[in-house]
């Protein structure tokens, strides 16, 4: 989310977006990892965690913003750095459910959340690109009319 805003064209909430997408290409990383190892003795299932830190940025009300962050080190708010950065946590999950050989991968709830994740990333490509071609629009016939 770092950089200018455009001249305006590119709202806080366009960076959270396109932050989302780069977030959610990272979980299906992790959760590839997991289903690869799904047969590996002692695998301990990890996790991906950045939703909340990115709804953290997430402007309610674009206009209502309660403090100006001045250098890239100050904190939006706990969990964001000025620049929009997100330090997502990675972890080992925790689960009830350990194979014999000490495999923690449940393949089915591994599946049902790559599914969803790749839902929500391409819900997020679209509103992207409805911006892009509101922009584009705006370009070509800006002169127009």
């Amino acid at each position: 989310m770092s950089g200018s805003l455009i001249g305006g064209l590119f709202t806080r909430g366009d960076y959270v977006k396109m932050g989302a997408l780069n977030q959610r290409l990272e979980r299906q990383h992790v959760i590839n990892s997991n289903v690869a190892n799904a047969e590996t003795p002692g695998y301990r299932a990890i996790g991906y965690d950045f939703e909340e830190q990115l709804q953290a940025l997430s402007p309610g009300d674009e206009e209502n913003v309660p403090m100006k962050a001045t250098d890239p080190r100050h904190y939006i708010n706990g969990m964001a750095e000025a620049d929009g950065t997100i330090n997502p946590e990675v972890y080992v999950r925790p689960t009830e459910s350990v194979g014999q050989d000490g495999n923690t991968v449940d393949v089915d709830q591994e599946m049902a959340a790559m599914a969803e994740n790749q839902i929500l990333y391409n819900a997020t490509v679209e509103l992207i690109n409805k911006k892009l071609g509101t922009l584009k629009y705006a370009i070509q016939n800006g002169g127009q009319g």
